[in-house]
């Protein structure tokens, strides 16, 4: 660190947090007693470890990243690549990697663990590979067909049919954990299927999506039928469109999408400084041969104007700045509006494919109570890039460069809760460069002595000023309404529209699920979730299996001599099925009541 010109006084503090510790172990009840650690290294879960790592290990991995090479490292995960146009060609590349880590290694004090260091060539042409091994410490490492690099397994062929395996199989045994789970309702069930087992499935989705077609395609949709068997009850033999239609779910496929427009989006909006944001140029390319994992996505959002996104910095504020006061609900008030003091009304209006900003600033001149009232209104932008949360704190950074100098305490109302929750807790999220106008006005104020608060009002509330505030944003919008400058485009926005044209693809493969589009021709729709949500799990169940025509009441008939067919007409304001459900326990034919 002293090296890199981190201050003194930093690396002496650094010095005495990482020297002279000690350490007790409590087992069971015992203490055991504290002895000196000699040799502690950085303490795990403190926030000062990864920050220290990255100096320790800087000089191994700071290298430039180009098409001849690069190296990142993830804690003591250190992973170094070359490019040439042989596997054999790389070898002295190889080896120039491997003498400089154990460089490193002597002067660091840090261990190579020769028995995980993996050595793979990528290529689609067999004949360019090398299986000759390099020696490290005199021990041989052979070349792998596929290594785990940040838990995603990647082949030689790049082709991630091992690690889509590995995803499938994890996803199916936590589906099968949920269906043990008994007497859980479906939102609950659908709750604890999206939270437990699609991470499993979906982790690192933007490097393998790509390959996710043919073959592949049946492991990850057994974790779906397993995901609608323990939420509805369907049978694993159904189709996997119409299992996922009838339990809510989203299919793989579109949940794959959202994550790689997010992500995509996401590094559209880095800074320019950053070399993921500069390289996106060459994702966009056509190469018949070597194509962009990512090559899907651009093609997908070529009509978005990425450049026009707005840039998400790592953090909104510097963590020293004391946070904005926020109150969660409440009204303003009235005995506060003596001399000096301020309450604004801030408001946003969506309509006419327009968003507009409203807001109302009322002040006291005299000590006599005397009000004064200014208004203002501006139009923020088009729907398709702005929202009513980024119209709240437009509203809001504009009024206070607009708060008299004079004033003691500045209140703000607003009913955007989104907009509070931001400024009680900026991080990288949509509508930082307003927070951080909204955080240096606040700054400025303060430094006069003037207290700033904001407060969020329900929307039921009749507070006047906020109902001036509304009508100033809704002229805002009126037909036709342009605004003056360009602001950014909001990336929440951007995602949230192309996660709108996501769901309105939804649809059952046109020769999958006739019997259920004879029944239900609404599917998919959110109206399964209505139909199963106050069901118990026997009458659920039994429900799908008449709406999927794959009922258990089939074999009893066959045993039975009886042969019939099962229609159901469901009614969404109606408990149907009670019956049913009763004769399947009983074991008795349909025809009995």
């Amino acid at each position: 660190m002293r090296a890199r010109g981190i201050p003194e006084t930093l690396v002496r503090w650094i010095e005495s947090f990482c020297a002279d510790r000690i350490a007790s172990i409590l087992v069971n009840g015992h203490l055991s007693g504290i002895r000196t650690l000699h040799q502690a290294g950085l303490p795990q879960g403190s926030p000062l470890s990864p920050i220290c790592y990255i100096f320790f290990n800087a000089d191994l991995v700071q290298r430039r990243i180009d098409a001849n090479g690069g190296a990142i490292a993830f804690v003591d995960d250190f992973t170094a690549w070359v490019t040439g146009p042989t596997a054999h060609s790389n070898r002295d590349k190889i080896k120039a990697i491997v003498a400089e880590a154990l460089e490193w290694e002597k002067r660091s004090g840090a261990t190579f663990e020769t028995d995980k260091t993996a050595i793979i060539h990528f290529t689609r042409n067999a004949r360019k590979a090398d299986p000759t091994p390099v020696m490290i410490r005199g021990q041989a490492v052979m070349p792998k067909d596929h290594v785990k690099i940040l838990g995603v397994i990647m082949d030689s062929r790049l082709k991630y049919k091992q690690h889509i395996a590995r995803a499938s199989t994890k996803g199916l045994e936590a589906a099968m954990e949920l269906k043990r789970l008994r007497g859980l309702s479906a939102a609950t069930a659908r709750q604890l299927f999206t939270s437990t087992v699609v991470p499993l499935v979906d982790y690192a989705a933007s490097v393998w999506m790509h390959a996710y077609q043919d073959k592949l395609v049946g492991p990850i949709n057994r974790v779906q039928k397993a995901g609608a068997q323990a939420i509805v009850g369907t049978f694993l033999t159904v189709a996997s469109a119409v299992a996922e239609a009838e339990a809510n779910l989203v299919s793989v496929g579109e949940r794959l999408w959202k994550r790689v427009i997010k992500m995509w989006l996401a590094i559209h909006s880095l800074p320019d400084t950053n070399p993921l944001r500069r390289v996106t140029s060459r994702m966009r390319k056509f190469y018949a041969a070597f194509r962009s994992p990512l090559y899907q996505v651009t093609r997908r959002l070529r009509d978005v104007p990425t450049e026009e996104l707005e840039t998400i910095l790592p953090f909104a504020i510097e963590p020293w700045r004391k946070r904005m006061e926020a109150e969660g609900d409440g009204k303003a008030d009235k005995n506060l509006l003596v001399g000096g003091d301020v309450v604004v009304a801030a408001s946003s209006s969506a309509r006419n494919g327009a968003v507009g900003v409203g807001g109302v600033i009322q002040c006291s001149v005299t000590p006599q109570r005397s009000v004064r009232r200014e208004t203002f209104s501006f139009t923020l932008g088009p729907r398709a890039e702005q929202s009513p949360y980024s119209g709240a704190l437009a509203a809001m950074a504009y009024v206070l460069r607009h708060i008299p100098s004079d004033c003691r305490r500045v209140s703000i109302l607003t009913r955007n809760r989104a907009a509070v929750q931001s400024l009680k807790n900026p991080h990288q999220q949509s509508g930082q460069e307003f927070i951080r106008c909204i955080y240096d006005s606040i700054q400025e104020l303060q430094e006069k002595g003037t207290v700033t608060s904001d407060i969020w009002v329900p929307s039921e509330s009749d507070e006047e000023l906020l109902e001036a505030a509304k009508k100033k944003a809704k002229e805002a919008t009126r037909e036709g309404a342009t605004p003056e400058r360009q602001f950014p485009r909001m990336l929440s926005t951007t995602f949230n529209i192309e996660k709108k044209k996501l769901k309105a693809e939804r649809r059952i493969p046109e020769n999958v699920g006739k019997y259920s589009k004879s029944i239900d021709s609404a599917l998919p729709g959110e109206h399964t979730k209505r139909l199963y949500e106050d069901l118990p799990w026997n009458e659920r169940t039994v429900l799908a299996q008449l709406r999927t025509c794959m009922i258990r009441l089939k074999a009893i008939s066959t045993r039975l001599g009886r042969r019939r067919q099962v229609s159901v007409h469901a009614d969404l304001n109606a408990k149907p099925l009670n019956t049913f459900s009763s004769d399947a326990r009983a074991g008795k034919p349909i025809g009995r009541k």
